[in-house]
């Protein structure tokens, strides 16, 4: 890990060199000034920007999404904002004009503003359901003046990185034979048969199918987009219209999927009045409707697993032969299901759907998602009643339906009984498997439905005193209920909260949150708890010692709290004793009458909340005439009371293993510790025409599990206590058995069945009692990255913008552990398989031996399939380019930018080839687009 951290660090101290480098050589550029004073959207509240608390972060996309132009609200941001991810606490909670909302719902577009609240005294005031962080976004309003209407139009292709690499069917059949001589069997496919394969004389009777060659898949998908909005207003109401329409198709070319087409229409209202000079009122109107329109089944997990040299596709029906009576009069019967008229849907009694019958003939799916969401809200001004004093109240009601609309056919595979011919070789039979069949209906199933209802209401007071002394109070409560198809229970979220702000003179800050939390996951007595939390800033370059210095501003900060949540309960009624219906005995011979019960967990009504105590500290900077800016929070936090059933805290007789049941209780008793620190770095200057901004942004997370269930007396390297909260165990590897020999006399049992045989993998004996099993398991490493990052780099030339970006992450490894790379008994062999061990090769193999048994031994989690995640991917690259007002002249349109841009384009990684494959599911894509934007 330190290896990493020295690498970010390297990175990093370029970055500064070029920095001060640069502004060594020319003295004569151009200073950029942040204003300060901007406002900042909060927690129920908006500050200026330098009032802003500790652990939160801002972007707003309208300052860069014409040079970084995406539909994503989050693309790209981890190169803007360090701890964009939120400090990787968990999943963090996701509001829209402070409602509960999925990120799907919005576009950048539409975005006003983003901040993400990080530290425990920006998201107390959102109740338990905010302890993992809250992104908050703020959607554009229509502002007094003259009316603008802005249209972007989009144009782009994707086009696939890399497709996994399969063996070809004259090289399946021959490695199959190598494994089967490796288990010490007859191989099964002789010589002639792979000749006949490989020479590719007749495909349909020895067919070797490539299911990602341009036969099936097209170059390139085309995705379209237009959107636009309309704003203005006068000093009564204001309002703001958003419209937009996005599709993409598919990359397969034939049957149902070559007319597929995956859309996303969206319309958003945002309306303000003004009733008087006391009251306002607004109103907030947006509906998105899904539709993702394909051929049934699924062709890129069956791709990733048919055998090549199995079936053909399709059996051409001018092959059969004239005197073949019987297939003729099968043909006939079944004429009304020919594919193009001129195909038999190709399989067999293994195969009796296959990728492409499912393309041709089982009909088409179309999953519909339709949302609408209404909020409205009044702001009253009570200065007449006591003087900065304002009230505040907002409900919301969300309803999201979503249903799938098939016509569901059946079909028959038709496997072809083939002769030579002097002529050649005709089919002269036919074996039908399955059965035929169209309703000719359209189905509608898998239905959904989610209605969430939100309110609250907040009093604020904002008052200055003698021109120094600012005040801040918020009194709020909130509540929320989310009831969702089929589910009995609703989900209530409930808070009231209070926040105490005061600066003397934006000098010295001092903030007290704190919020009174309620959760029905938790038992009655325990349901209502406090969460505190307290905040202090020091703007100490005011201060006399510090003035006239490089710094314009630097501002530290330090918070400490405790948050309650209930986002680790992963279900309601966790504290009763829930007891099921037993399948095991029966009192008596009746089905249900008098059965017996068992116990999943015990009761304990004395389970409370988890837990999330922090300690932060932050820096904020402005320097060199604010032409460098710097932000930076360090942070330690420890997520206490996790729910677990801590078997080994009670008698071993609360558990039985058969019939399985448990009267252990969930307790509040796993510790979790995250420690890290993130940064923003942003340089603005102007070098002549040139004006170059360069920024950068990263997060460092080190997490640990304090305390957690797991076996008494367990060995210290399989014992999680002091590991990464995301550790991956597993065994270490020790090379291959060199021999059938070396295999069956080793003095250390490997128990994981089967026979060992040269070219099975050895695992090291961790406790030394010569036997390998799950014991001998040991930390491997982490799922995530601990350090995530990223850099953006924009340079304006005249009418030109150039902009960079690119993102990180170092620390991290995965397992390769899909069928791609485990191939063993009857699997499909991908290219992995090439450098399997034999005994020509065993001195190179990187492989284990080829089996057509179980590979047991061989395919488990070990360092042997592990590999390392670090890359650094060049994310997008957009050139703009702005038309001259002289162009324009006094048209009615104001402004026009044209651009191309590329996203995904390139990764910079030891481990590409596997970071840029998809298993079982469509590629990723380099994504090309060309776009206008006009004002009007």
């Amino acid at each position: 890990m330190m290896k990493h951290i020295r690498i970010g660090m390297v990175l990093f101290g370029l970055f500064f060199g070029f920095l001060f480098g640069v502004n060594a050589q020319i003295d004569t550029a151009k200073v950029v000034a942040s204003d300060d004073d901007s406002l900042v959207h909060g927690t129920f509240n908006s500050v200026k920007e330098k009032d802003m608390p500790n652990g939160v972060s801002v972007l707003n996309p309208s300052e860069y999404l014409d040079k970084h132009y995406g539909t994503y609200p989050l693309d790209g941001t981890a190169a803007f904002v360090g701890g964009a991810n939120l400090w990787n606490l968990g999943d963090h909670l996701v509001l829209i004009d402070g409602v509960q909302r999925e990120i799907r719902d919005i576009t950048a577009t539409e975005i006003e503003q983003i901040s993400f609240l990080k530290g425990a005294n920006a998201i107390v005031l959102y109740g338990s359901r905010a302890a993992n962080g809250v992104v908050l976004i703020t959607t554009k309003r229509g502002k007094t003046g003259d009316k603008q209407m802005n249209v972007r139009v989009n144009a782009g292709l994707n086009m696939p990185k890399a497709y996994p690499e399969y063996l070809n069917s004259g090289e399946y059949m021959t490695f199959y034979n190598q494994a089967r001589e490796n288990d010490k069997l007859a191989a099964l496919y002789s010589d002639e048969e792979i000749a006949n394969y490989t020479g590719h004389t007749n495909t349909d009777r020895y067919p070797d199918v490539d299911y990602y060659s341009s036969d099936y898949l097209k170059k390139m998908y085309n995705t379209y987009s237009v959107n636009g909005d309309f704003s203005g207003g006068n000093d009564i109401a204001q309002f703001y219209l958003f419209g937009a329409y996005e599709s993409n198709n598919s990359l397969l070319n034939f049957g149902e999927s070559q007319n597929a087409l995956n859309s996303r229409l969206s319309v958003r209202g945002n309306i303000d009045l003004k009733l008087n000079d006391y009251i306002k009122t607004y109103v907030n109107i947006s509906t998105v409707y899904n539709s993702d329109k394909s051929g049934n089944g699924n062709y890129w997990e069956k791709a990733a697993s048919a055998k090549p040299n199995k079936f053909s596709p399709l059996i051409p029906i001018n092959s059969i032969m004239s005197s073949a009576n019987d297939a003729l009069s099968l043909l006939e019967e079944n004429s009304s299901y020919l594919i193009d008229g001129n195909y038999l849907a190709g399989g067999n009694s293994e195969f009796g759907t296959t990728a492409f019958g499912d393309e041709y003939l089982t009909g088409y799916k179309n999953y519909i998602d339709r949302r609408f969401q209404y909020t409205s809200g009044v702001d009253i001004d009570l200065r007449n009643v006591i003087d900065g004093l304002s009230f505040h109240g907002q409900v919301s009601i969300d309803y999201i339906n979503k249903y799938k609309q098939s016509v569901d056919n059946g079909y028959a595979v038709y496997e072809a009984e083939w002769q030579h011919f002097t002529e050649g070789d005709s089919i002269v039979g036919l074996t039908k498997h399955g059965k035929d069949t169209r309703s000719g209906n359209q189905n509608l199933s898998e239905q959904w439905n989610h209605n969430v209802m939100e309110s609250f209401i907040h009093f604020d007071y904002t008052k200055t005193f003698n021109d120094k002394h600012n005040l801040d109070v918020v009194l709020l409560a909130a509540g929320a209920r989310k009831r969702e198809f089929g589910e009995f229970q609703s989900y209530t979220n409930a808070n009231v909260g209070l926040q105490l702000s005061y600066n003397l003179d934006h000098k010295y800050y001092v903030d007290f949150s704190g919020s009174l939390v309620n959760s029905t996951k938790l038992p009655k007595d325990k349901r209502t708890a406090f969460s505190p939390t307290i905040g202090l800033g020091w703007v100490i370059s005011d201060e006399d010692f510090l003035k006239g210095g490089i710094f314009d501003r630097l501002k530290l900060s330090a918070t400490a709290g405790e948050v309650n949540t209930d986002l680790n309960f992963e279900e309601y009624y966790m504290y009763q004793g829930i007891y099921s219906r037993s399948s095991y005995f029966s009192w008596r011979d009746d089905k249900y009458k008098n059965q017996g019960f068992t116990p999943t967990h015990g009761e304990n009504l004395d389970l409370g909340y988890v837990k999330r105590k922090e300690l932060s500290f932050g820096v904020e900077a402005l320097m060199l005439n604010k032409m460098l800016a710097f932000k930076a929070n360090a942070f330690f936090i420890k997520k206490d009371g996790l729910p677990q059933q801590a078997y080994s805290q009670y008698p071993s007789y609360f558990r039985t293993y058969y019939p399985s049941g448990s009267f252990v209780p969930f307790i509040n008793y796993g510790v979790n510790n995250y420690k890290g620190f993130d940064f923003e770095i942003n340089y603005r200057k102007q070098f002549g025409e040139v004006a170059l901004t360069i920024g950068a942004a990263g997060t460092y997370v080190k997490t640990k599990v304090l305390k957690t269930e797991e076996e008494f007396g367990i060995e210290d390297y399989r014992s999680k206590i002091g590991k990464p909260t995301d550790a991956i165990f597993g065994l270490q590897s020790d090379g291959f058995f060199m021999s059938d020999e070396e295999a069956a006399n080793t003095t250390i049992k490997q128990t994981f069945g089967g026979e060992l045989r040269g070219g099975d993998i050895k695992y090291v004996d961790q406790n030394g009692d010569n036997v390998i099993d799950n014991r001998d398991q040991i930390k491997l490493g982490t799922w995530g990255s601990p350090f995530n990052f990223g850099l953006n780099v924009t340079a304006e030339f005249k009418n030109f913008t150039l902009f960079v970006l690119g993102t990180g992450s170092l620390g991290g490894i995965a397992v390769k552990d899909n069928d791609y790379f485990w191939v063993y008994g009857d699997k499909k062999y991908s290219n992995v398989v090439v450098d399997g061990w034999t005994e020509e090769t065993k001195n190179t193999a990187t492989y284990p031996r080829l089996s057509t048994l179980s590979g047991a031994n061989n395919f488990r989690t070990s360092d042997f399939w592990t590999y390392s995640t670090d890359r650094f991917d060049l994310a997008k690259v957009q050139l703009t380019y702005t038309l001259p007002k002289s162009v324009l002249g006094s048209s009615f349109v104001k402004d026009v930018n044209i651009y191309v841009s590329g996203s995904n384009l390139l990764t910079l990684s030891k481990n590409k080839d596997i970071l840029e494959l998809n298993f079982g599911k469509a590629p990723q894509t380099r994504f090309y687009n060309l776009g206008v934007k006009a004002v009007f």
